[in-house]
Order: structure tokens, then sequence, then C-alpha cells
């Protein structure tokens, strides 16, 4: 427990995960902080203020502010004696990590964590209330997400559009349906149609940045940018859910997709749709699939060698405009 007759150097830890969650805003707990270091002997430098608005509490390596405070507490100048949270939920949701950072903060900075809404007392129990807080905490999270992935997956079902828009649409407000921007229309329509008529997709992204076309974020294309809008349902009038794992951003079996008619309106029909995937699937090789040149050639083991007899094998050899394929008999390897 700190000695409140001594003066205590103090940051601040203000953070929330949305702007529509049912919790304190940055500025409230901004000032109740302040409130509670002027009512304990602390001083707050402005430089070790630390706010992060629309951030989740589970991962702390996705926290920017929260790891440059962590640095800061490292330092050997030892900038201050203890971080101020509203509530231990805010300096993390996922159990174990809370653990592991605030025993670092105490035991090799000398650095306390103190929730000025939850106080501690003293000694063990004090430490046990501090585990089953967070214990709570996390669970909460762990509720939460289960009941905001349930609510999206019903959305998805019902065929609600809930992601970002992609390049061609804009949502006017919260929680409108899509509507097509018709200058972005124009490119999305450009890139099926040219891609459909025979169009590679380096010559198609060469074709539209020396036409000084852009994404949606404003960027040049490249060509995950362009394989996205090809195998995007959205611009047929369907929406996809469920494509990608959220963490590890692995994509799933086609199997665990949610695909629904949407209620936006369309910008291409569905037969130059199917056709860009007719097209996409026979040309589609799988990642760490092996080359032509490296596989079983067709003749292998029915061509034999007229002086031995054995079965003769092939090889590729690289020129710069073609290639020249050669059979050797085994004895010549």
């Amino acid at each position: 427990m700190m000695n409140e007759n001594v003066l205590k150097t103090a940051a601040l830890y203000i953070r929330v995960s949305t702007d529509k969650q049912e919790e304190l805003s940055p500025d409230s707990q901004k000032r109740l902080l302040l409130e509670y270091a002027r009512n304990h002997n602390m001083v707050v430098p402005p430089e070790h203020i630390y706010m992060e608005n629309g951030i989740s509490g589970r991962r702390a390596d996705k926290r920017p502010k929260f790891q440059q405070m962590i640095s800061a507490a490292k330092l050997s100048s030892h900038p201050f004696d203890v971080i101020l949270v509203w509530k231990f939920s805010r300096f993390a949701r996922n159990q174990e990590e809370s653990i592991v950072y605030k025993s670092m903060l105490r035991n090799k900075c000398h650095v306390d964590v103190v929730s000025i809404s939850e106080p501690l007392i003293e000694g063990p129990f004090g430490g046990l209330i501090e585990r089953i807080i967070e214990w709570m905490d996390e669970f909460y999270s762990i509720r939460l997400s289960g009941d905001v992935t349930r609510g999206m997956t019903e959305n998805a079902l019902r065929g609600s559009y809930q992601c970002r828009p992609p390049l061609g649409y804009r949502i006017p407000y919260h929680k409108a349906t899509p509507e097509i921007v018709p200058e972005e229309a124009e490119i999305v329509r450009l890139i099926f149609e040219k891609y459909v008529n025979g169009m590679s997709i380096f010559a198609l992204t060469k074709y539209l940045n020396s036409h000084g076309f852009k994404t949606s974020h404003g960027k040049l294309f490249e060509k995950r940018s362009l394989e996205y809008i090809l195998q995007n349902p959205a611009y047929a009038g369907d929406i996809r859910w469920n494509r990608c794992n959220n963490t590890t951003k692995e994509i799933r079996d086609p199997s665990e997709w949610i695909v629904r008619s949407g209620h936006h309106p369309a910008i291409i029909s569905k037969e130059l749709y199917e056709k860009a995937q007719a097209r996409w699937k026979s040309e589609y090789k799988p990642r760490n699939a092996k080359p032509s040149e490296v596989t079983k050639h067709w003749l292998a083991g029915l061509v034999k060698c007229p002086s031995c007899g054995r079965s003769l094998s092939s090889c590729v050899m690289h020129r710069k405009a073609f290639q020249i394929h050669f059979l050797f008999s085994a004895a010549d390897t």
C-alpha cells in the first residue's frame, strides 16, 4: 500500500473500447483520475497521460499507448510511481496478461496499478479480491464477444451488411444500407469487365494505376486489392460473412461461410461476377503449391531408352523467352 504522505508521480491510463459502450467517456475518466491524484498527493505530468479510444483490452500488443506506457515505466529514470485507472478492466480484460504486466511493473519497475473505483484492502485478501475482479472482467469480455458474434451472425443471415463498405459503396449514416458511389462503381465495373475479357491481374493493376485510379483507401492498386475486389460477392448484391478468422486472419473453409442475398444494390450482374469466379478458379494456385516444372511429367515411366531399356525422366531448362523440355536416361543422372 502506498504512503499517501509522500508526494508521488502518477501516470494515467484511459481506455474505452467503443463510442457506444455504457462506460465513462475518456474525458470523464481523465477528470476523475486527476481529481483522485490531487486528493492523494500525486502529480500527473501531461506527457504521462495515455489515452486510447475504440481499442479492445483483450490484447496488450494491440494497444500502442499501453505499450508506450509500459516502456516508459521500464526506464531507469523511473518517471512515475503509480498508474491510475478508472477500473482494472481499463488496464486489461485478459487476466493472464493483467497478472504478467502488473507483476512486472510491481516487482521490476516498482510501479503500482491502482483502480480508483475499486479500492483494495491490504494483505492477501486484497490480492485475492483483485484476482476475482480480473476474472470477472475477462468473463464479461468473453461473454460480450460471444453475444456480439451471435448478433452479427444473425444479421448476416438476414442479409444485413455490417462491414466497412468496399470500393464503390458508402454508408450514409450509422446502420444504413450501403449505397452506390457512381464514380467508384465505374472503376469496379471496369475491373470486372477487363478481367473477364482476358486482362491479367498484373496488367490490370498497371492499367488502373497508370490512369490514376485509387482504392477505397486512396492508395494505388496492388495484386491483393484487385483479388479482394474480384472475389467479393457484395458487388453482385450478396453479403459474405465469417470468411476469415479474426485472430489468425486465415481464410476458413467455404462450408463455414455465410453467403446471403443482401439488401444493398448490386454494381455488376451475377453473370459477370460468376464469369470472374470461373476464371479465378481456373488460374488460382494454392499457396505453397509446387510449380509445374517440379511435378511429374506426363510421359514419366512410359518412354524407355532404346539402348538400355531404362525409363526416361524429364527436366526443364528455362530461357528468357521459352522453356525447353529434355528427356534423359536414369543412367545419365
